[in-house]
């Protein structure tokens, strides 16, 4: 790659996003779909609580 590796903390934000670009490509998995989602947070996908008729009709 380079002749003299230079300390990530000193390249620029450009030259880090192209070396973990590089290593991205050897990850089996994606990290980020990975996450866990907590049970805390908000969904608006989640199933809504369902009104007693509808409940009975179901």
């Amino acid at each position: 790659m380079r002749k003299n590796p230079v300390s990530r903390n000193k390249l620029s934000k450009k030259h880090k996003r192209a070396l973990d670009r590089e290593r991205r490509v050897t990850w089996a998995f994606s990290p980020v779909s990975r996450v866990k989602q907590s049970k805390k947070t908000y969904r608006r996908a989640r199933g809504k609580p369902l009104a007693d008729e509808e409940r009975h009709q179901a």
